[in-house]
């Protein structure tokens, strides 16, 4: 029960997380509305049609983000039985998990889905999902389990 509880409360917190920064930086620094960002995410499963799809292809988006981090954190929690470093180190442990997570993300997730593809990262935006994968992600699930899930 202790488990499922760190999942949850770890893929939860690393889904509010990561997705209020992607708005807030993908709005700010290039005008992109919110709505716009979590399409991006349906696209994944929706291709194209995502961005037509209004506020139901947005939650859809919502809905797929917080599933990924539920995932996430499942993956975490039971490697964690395997490797008990990951709860005994946890910021250490997380912050591998989140470079870990943001090439698996970037190089076999997206490219496999149906994403549309956007403006490739340049420069501090390399540096920004690196920091959210890991600082916003990794971390905090990673601390879920160590400090819920034992």
């Amino acid at each position: 029960m202790k488990q499922i509880a760190a999942i949850f409360i770890g893929g939860g917190i690393a889904g509010a997380l990561d997705i209020t920064y992607a708005i807030t930086v993908h709005f700010v620094t290039r005008g992109i509305k919110p709505i716009v960002i979590l399409q991006s995410v349906a696209s994944g499963v929706q291709g194209a049609e995502a961005y037509k799809g209004g506020v139901p292809s947005g939650l859809l988006g919502l809905g797929l983000h917080f599933f990924m981090t539920i995932l996430m954190a499942i993956a975490y929690n039971l490697a964690s039985k395997l490797f008990p470093v990951l709860t005994e180190k946890p910021v250490i442990a997380g912050a591998a998990y989140g470079v870990m997570l943001y090439f698996i993300m970037n190089y076999v997730v997206v490219p496999l889905s149906l994403a549309v593809p956007g403006r490739p990262p340049m420069g501090w935006h390399i540096l920004g999902a690196m920091f959210a994968h890991t600082c916003l992600v990794a971390i905090p699930i990673a601390l879920a389990a160590s400090k819920v899930g034992r």
